[in-house]
């Protein structure tokens, strides 16, 4: 039985992050490549191979996959394949997704499709189709990756559609996480606050009255890095959180208590 820090380690893990490119996405990849696993590292776009080779060249153990996750086939291909080469897959990390800026009048019929098809039809794709296997072989960690917006409505922000799609994150890993409780597979999701991603900092110096804003509001008084984030999704992936599924752990410096 593992005991204190070695209840941390994902030695001969295999692990899929989607959204891995970049940003949180690149930042988990490389904690749980750090941590022992194998990351095959997941993203609609070409970048993702760039970002797997510099982290290869770093010495870590990962390899790039293109995918799109509105393709519930080409996800589904993409869990057969894993499974082929690695033998078995033991973490997901649902985390690729995309945001809306449009006051809800002024939503269109396209973005409410398209926000909704990645963020939480492109999540249920990846769950089903890596929880299959868990399934299968009895163990495995899945973690959604919800939002602050999916729990309380931010602002100045304007994004109705975004923060519905990650609500339902939220809860479909509460949901999921209960019913496979008894079969040896774990599901959270994790809610990450205010980030310092390239997108929040063009945010902050195109609008710097937002950032002040943000920061006046978060009781840390700063941003999250993403390696910050990457740590709690790496407790959750691990033995060390062998008791916890159904939850939506927040890591948001305070934000959505305060």
């Amino acid at each position: 039985m593992k005991k204190g820090l070695s209840l941390f380690a994902l030695d001969g893990k295999t692990a899929v992050v989607t959204g891995a490119s970049r940003g949180i996405g690149e930042a988990i990849s490389r904690q749980l490549a750090e941590m022992g696993a194998h990351v095959v590292m997941a993203d609609l776009v070409d970048d993702v191979k760039g970002t797997a080779q510099k982290l290869s060249e770093e010495g870590l153990n990962v390899s790039p996959a293109l995918l799109d996750v509105t393709d519930s086939a080409a996800v589904a291909a993409l869990a057969d394949s894993v499974v082929e080469t690695h033998g078995h897959v033991d973490i997901l990390v649902a985390n690729a997704g995309i945001v809306n800026d449009d006051t809800t009048e002024t939503t269109s019929d396209a973005t409410l499709k398209a926000v909704m098809d990645v963020n939480v039809n492109g999540v249920f794709y990846c769950i089903r189709a890596f929880g299959q296997k868990m399934l299968a072989q009895g163990s495995g960690s899945i973690i959604g990756i919800s939002s602050i917006s999916g729990v309380r409505a931010v602002h100045p922000e304007r994004h109705s559609v975004y923060d519905a799609s990650k609500a339902a994150v939220a809860h479909f890993c509460k949901a999921i996480g209960v019913e496979w409780a008894g079969r040896g597979v774990r599901v959270n999701a994790v809610g990450p606050g205010y980030t310092n991603t390239t997108i929040l900092q063009g945010v902050g110096r195109e609008n710097p009255e937002v950032m002040k804003r943000w920061l006046h509001d978060i009781p840390m008084k700063r941003l999250l890095e993403p390696s910050e984030i990457a740590a709690t999704i790496g407790f959750l992936a691990s033995d060390a959180a062998s008791g916890i599924t159904g939850q939506l752990v927040m890591t948001d410096a305070g934000y959505s208590v305060a």
